[in-house]
């Protein structure tokens, strides 16, 4: 048996802020849970949901442009033309941050709390807190 083929989606919902806390909340749309201080908050986004609803992508399978249909991720999608199915997935978040002591930019999925980072060009390392 054949693994689903999977496209990654063209959209992603943007960072989210506790509201008790400030810190950022883990990546996505709905309830998500504050890992520094455990308040539950409710993240919506009206333009993403509406896009990715509306998203548009080719089947893998024949190249027939697909509209998805629901804002969920991953959501499995058949193809009305050739019935393939395939996975859209969600799309990763990433954020640039520049290195302190070289100016080189990294670019990482930013998690809640306070990272170490190491900078590949100069071995500096410091830390980002989201």
């Amino acid at each position: 048996m054949s693994e689903i083929p999977e496209i990654e989606s063209k959209h992603t919902p943007p960072a989210a802020e506790c509201a008790h806390c400030g810190h950022m909340l883990p990546h996505g749309l709905g309830e998500k849970t504050c890992v520094v201080c455990g308040a539950v908050c409710r993240v919506t986004h009206q333009p993403t949901v509406d896009a990715l609803a509306s998203e548009t992508l080719p089947c893998p399978h024949c190249n027939t442009v697909v509209e998805a249909g629901s804002s969920d991720r991953p959501l499995d999608v058949a193809c009305s033309a050739c019935s393939g199915v395939f996975r859209i997935t969600e799309k990763p978040y990433k954020v640039e941050i520049e290195c302190p002591s070289c100016d080189r930019k990294l670019r990482i999925r930013p998690k809640p709390g306070t990272k170490q980072l190491n900078c590949p060009a100069c071995d500096a390392a410091f830390n980002v807190t989201f």
